[in-house]
């Protein structure tokens, strides 16, 4: 049963980690847990120990049988919750081992291929996040464009994720105004039209020997141009926007 018993291990390991940064974030400790989470999760890791379960389930998560007490259920609901999409940044190898694990033995109705696809989605997503995080914070790279791919592969993937992610700053501060119909600052198009053209300019000289492939990109390049000038509303500049 060595399997089962790495799965046990693994599923130990994930919900200390959360816990752990749940706990420095929230409860701002420092080189250990506050006594709350470390009752927390010396019961997280004795319910592990003793479910009879783990040959078959993934985690907690997917069991249909809950043996927590419903005092220490809501305590860790709360951290899967704040600190799941968190781990993705944290620990992005055991995160996306997760999701995989998870993905595994879930039982959807649109079978495997539309796991894989929700799998997809979310790799994606995580993606478009990180670059769309670097962009918020470099001024060449404009962080619009990967945190729309963000926002549209989480909503396809994960209610739960998509949840978060407009719930955060970056999010609010760079997309919302957009989404919800208000348009864009004259710096945020700037940034994209710069980079879609530096992008589509490589592509250009790449196809010298394709005239119909450049005639191509110069269209998409003009329309994409006349799009975020004159189709794009422009809204003036404030503290949260870039």
């Amino acid at each position: 049963m060595k399997s089962t018993a790495d799965k046990r291990e693994r599923e130990k390991r994930m919900v200390s980690e959360m816990i752990a940064l749940y706990c420095r974030k929230k409860h701002h400790t420092k080189g250990g847990l506050c006594p709350e989470c470390a009752d927390l999760e010396a019961y997280a890791r004795m319910r592990s120990d003793k479910c009879p379960f783990m040959e078959t389930k993934t985690f907690c998560s997917n069991c249909k049988v809950h043996c927590y007490k419903p005092v220490m259920r809501e305590k860790i609901r709360e951290v899967m919750r704040f600190s799941g999409p968190r781990m993705l940044f944290s620990h992005p190898v055991m995160a996306v081992s997760h999701v995989i694990e998870s993905k595994k033995r879930e039982k959807t109705t649109g079978g495997i291929k539309v796991k894989i696809k929700k799998l997809l989605y979310v790799i994606l997503g995580c993606i478009g996040l990180a670059l769309g995080a670097v962009g918020a914070v470099l001024p060449l790279l404009p962080a619009f464009p990967f945190l729309l791919l963000a926002a549209f592969c989480f909503a396809k993937s994960s209610e739960k994720l998509h949840r978060w992610f407009t719930g955060t700053k970056l999010y609010k501060n760079n997309l919302e105004s957009y989404v919800k119909g208000q348009g864009m600052t004259w710096k945020t198009k700037i940034r994209i039209m710069i980079t879609v053209t530096v992008l589509m300019s490589i592509g250009f000289i790449m196809m010298h020997a394709v005239p119909v492939g450049r005639i191509v990109l110069a269209c998409v390049w003009v329309f994409h141009i006349l799009y975020f000038v004159f189709r794009v509303k422009t809204i003036k500049q404030t503290n949260g926007n870039r």
